[in-house]
């Protein structure tokens, strides 16, 4: 019954602990991301609303949220993410781009994105990086130049090759060469008096006349990149007349500085000639400035010397004509200074690595390569920020980020930032005020096995001896330094000697009967195995430690003696001489104790412990008290809860009379034994049955015995009164009789059994019946 009940209890434990673990790990698990990558790639030309990424969302909950917590840099070109319900316990959530998204390649390249479901009291969150891919983009021309065309008038009288215009295209691609074609002119024969170079300058190879030649000419320009994408647009070409008297400035020559910041339609100077009614253009083409009608120089874009250097300095020829045909030039020279308006741009924008934990001090992780477009003041900088977890993991050395301490896999902290350090580089150029760009630097460090389980030593156990199968005997732990810590299997190795582990939580488990008496101390080894802690989960350390079970003793095997004893004793034999003692012994070990147990002849006897004594003196006297010779005693040995009894013959040898007798020799009696195990017998039902018979038949056969002796009586009459006569009293008179002297002139002496050997000198005792015992 006990085993049972323990069985029970032990399978609704395990029961238990299976809810339980079913239960925490619904509860850790709900709700959870599926299929969603940590890196997504997306073309610069996506439309707005495009799909980014279509995910799965596992929640028990039928109405989970999911949302966009932080982005950075902050942008709104993501819409808030969708979800609607699939199949069973799975969500789909679909994230797109804004209706009012754009991208591009050369301004921003990674957004980083927290996402966040929340479901059933808890969430969920986890990081996505979007990263976008360059796209080739026409290059774009000056939209005058596009249309309706750029005009330009040239004197006559300039020498070649005579610069006309300098047509103004750039490339949103990074890096990307343009290529200039004169694809047409108007009127066609003029086609070989032009030419473009590579930086788009349109020449004349050939001088103009007002008089003798063409006084318009248009020139239509392919402006393409290295893979084909192109613009167009067209310069019309007015020749002016040159007349012969000149107009004069009030200042000729001038120079004039400003910077490169400056607004578009800015003042740069001012040009005046002497005369009324007076008009005024460049001589030249200059993209970056236009002149008003009244000799107002202003600029017409944004001036950038790190996409154009020739902008830093510019010389400006200016004409004025009037209508009577009178002219004159000028010159304004344009110093552009230099703005700190670039930060600096390196490669890679953001450094993502995947490192194992053990990768030594000082290797090397990653080397920025940053550069500052600015003319002026392009030197750069580099500072590490490191986050609260990445705090002197890592260091710069110039541009090269190296490591700095121990990337620690194994340890809550990093565990709980999913195994991932964090810093920030800036890297910073030196003009007033210096500009900066960060760079983002995210590691994710991946397990090494490292360490080998340990034991907590001494690994002993204490187990009674009666325990039952199934008995957990105690729990055996090892411990690993790995991340996660005590992910660890356990198992018995050797031969099966009764002993059986849990794998997972190491409970030792009884699986058959002990013995102490027979095996007192059980040993063998437990081999703990650690489980993923390693990128390879074929990669494993184990240890092993040996295990010993020391049992208890339990009172469960009754005394063992030897069953017979017989021995002989002189009637005179001291009170405080051992008459025997007792070979007895308990395989338990436990203290024994004698009791003897067969009646009134008890009195004659004593025990101490499991020596035997005599209690009183024997008396064989004839005319009086007259003890037995021969005693047969019963004694039990018990441990406190067994039994077993003892049979003891002892013989005891009168001392009464002075003629020496010899000793008769008794016969060995055949050894009776009884075992007795007084705290488990039960007699079966049978056994009450066929006793209860017996003595019932028992009773009958005494009663029709005594019926047929009463019979008898009746029938012989009374005994006659010698034949009442005690037969003993008849052997003591005789005994008497012979007992007195034969001499009838000796007189009557009282013997104390004591004599005299007259030769040695020793004392003797005296019996006529037992015979003689020497006396020392």
């Amino acid at each position: 019954m006990d085993q049972m009940s323990s069985f029970r209890a032990l399978l609704l434990a395990l029961l238990q602990i299976c809810v339980f673990r079913v239960e925490f790990t619904v509860a850790q698990k709900d709700p959870e991301f599926i299929g969603l990558q940590r890196i997504v790639k997306i073309q610069e030309d996506s439309q707005p609303n495009s799909l980014v990424l279509e995910f799965q969302v596992k929640t028990v909950d039928p109405d989970p949220q999911i949302e966009i917590f932080n982005i950075n840099p902050p942008t709104t070109v993501f819409a808030l993410p969708t979800i609607h319900q699939g199949t069973g316990n799975i969500h789909n959530v679909m994230l797109r781009l804004s209706s009012i998204a754009s991208l591009d390649f050369e301004t921003l390249r990674l957004y980083r994105l927290e996402l966040r479901v929340s479901a059933n009291n808890s969430t969920a969150t986890q990081t996505l990086e979007v990263e976008v891919l360059d796209v080739n983009e026409p290059p774009q021309c000056d939209a005058v130049f596009q249309f309706p065309g750029a005009v330009v008038k040239i004197p006559n009288d300039l020498t070649v090759p005579i610069e006309l215009y300098h047509v103004v295209a750039s490339d949103p691609d990074i890096n990307n060469n343009l290529n200039y074609r004169i694809h047409q002119v108007w009127p066609a024969s003029a086609r070989p008096q032009f030419m473009i170079d590579g930086t788009g300058t349109i020449y004349s190879n050939q001088g103009f006349g007002y008089q003798s030649s063409d006084k318009d000419f248009i020139v239509n320009v392919t402006v393409s990149d290295e893979q084909g994408a192109s613009c167009t647009g067209k310069v019309r070409i007015e020749i002016l007349p040159v007349l012969d008297h000149m107009l004069n400035f009030t200042v000729p020559s001038q120079s004039v500085t400003i910077s490169e910041d400056i607004q578009v339609g800015s003042v740069v100077a001012i040009v005046k000639a002497l005369g009324s009614d007076l008009r005024y253009e460049f001589v030249g083409n200059y993209p970056a400035y236009r002149i008003s009608q009244d000799g107002i120089i202003r600029t017409t874009c944004e001036l950038d010397l790190e996409t154009d250097g020739d902008q830093q300095w510019s010389i400006l020829m200016i004409r004025a004509f009037s209508t009577t045909h009178r002219s004159g030039t000028a010159t304004v020279n344009v110093t552009v200074l230099d703005v700190n308006d670039n930060p600096p741009t390196c490669t890679p924008s953001v450094i993502v690595l995947c490192i194992p934990e053990t990768i030594s001090i000082y290797s090397e992780l990653a080397t920025l390569s940053c550069s500052d477009a600015d003319i002026t003041n392009n030197s750069v900088s580099y500072q590490l920020e490191p986050n609260a977890v990445s705090q002197f993991k890592f260091r710069l050395q110039g541009s090269q980020l190296q490591v700095n301490n121990t990337l620690d896999y194994d340890n809550a902290e990093i565990a709980h930032n999913n195994f991932q350090y964090k810093a920030t580089i800036f890297v910073i150029d030196g003009g007033l005020p210096p500009l900066t760009t960060v760079v983002q630097v995210l590691v994710t460090v991946t397990p090494v096995n490292e360490f080998i389980p340990v034991f907590q030593q001494p690994v002993q156990f204490l187990v009674n001896e009666d325990a039952g199968r199934g008995t957990v005997i105690g729990m055996v732990r090892a411990t690993d330094r790995d991340w996660e810590h005590d992910s660890i299997r356990y198992s018995i190795t050797g031969a099966d000697q009764g002993f059986s582990i849990n794998p997972k939580t190491g409970e030792l488990y009884l699986r058959r009967e002990l013995d102490f008496e027979t095996q007192p101390t059980h040993q063998f080894v437990v081999q703990a195995v650690d489980l993923n802690q390693d990128i390879n989960p074929s990669v494993r350390k184990q240890t092993t430690q040996e295990v010993t079970i020391n049992v208890q003793n339990v009172n469960d095997n009754p005394p063992e003696c030897n069953p017979f004893y017989e021995t002989e004793i002189y009637s005179t034999l001291s009170l405080t001489e051992e008459i025997l003692s007792l070979t007895c012994w308990d395989i338990d070990g436990d203290r024994l104790t004698a009791t003897l147990t067969n009646g009134g002849k008890n009195d004659r006897f004593r025990l101490n412990e499991l020596q035997l004594f005599s209690k009183n003196a024997f008396s064989y006297n004839p005319e009086g008290i007259f003890d037995p010779i021969f005693f047969e005693l019963r004694i039990e040995v018990t441990d406190g809860k067994f039994s077993t009894t003892v049979l003891v013959i002892i013989h005891v040898k009168p001392w009464t009379t002075t003629v020496p007798t010899t000793t008769t020799p008794t016969t060995t009696r055949e050894p009776r034994v009884q075992t007795v195990i007084s705290s488990y017998w039960e007699p079966e039902p049978w056994f009450v049955a066929v006793m209860t018979v017996t003595i019932a038949l028992a009773l009958i056969a005494l009663g029709l015995l005594i019926w047929k002796i009463l019979q008898c009586t009746s029938a012989c009459g009374k005994p006659t009164q010698e034949m009442s006569q005690p037969l003993l009293q008849n052997t003591y008179v005789n005994f008497a009789e012979e007992a007195k002297p034969q001499n009838p002139r000796d007189t009557p002496q009282t013997f104390d059994g004591k004599a005299q050997d007259p030769v040695t000198g020793r004392n003797y005792l005296f019996n006529s019946i037992t015979g003689v015992r020497r006396w020392t």
